[in-house]
């Protein structure tokens, strides 16, 4: 298990290739709080602010994933 911070909101995407992230979208991940974050076989695992599981990055390492650290780093 890893400890995460978001640096910047997350919001709920509309769909995986559009990364638009604006505020009528539901925030999943508020600045600057921290979240436990859980390795699968194969991505980062953690849970968002109404508890609904989310992966967080992918690779063995949560630096490999560009997606991560633009928006979380580790605690």
């Amino acid at each position: 298990m890893e400890l995460v911070q978001c640096i910047r909101d997350v919001f709920e995407e509309e769909g995986p290739f559009l990364g638009s992230e604006n505020n009528m979208d539901r925030k999943l991940f508020k600045e600057g709080n921290f979240y436990p974050v859980y390795r699968d076989e194969n991505s980062w695992i953690t849970v968002d602010e109404e508890g609904e599981q989310h992966i967080i990055a992918t690779g063995s390492t949560l630096e490999e994933d560009f997606w991560f650290t633009f928006r979380f780093r580790i605690a």
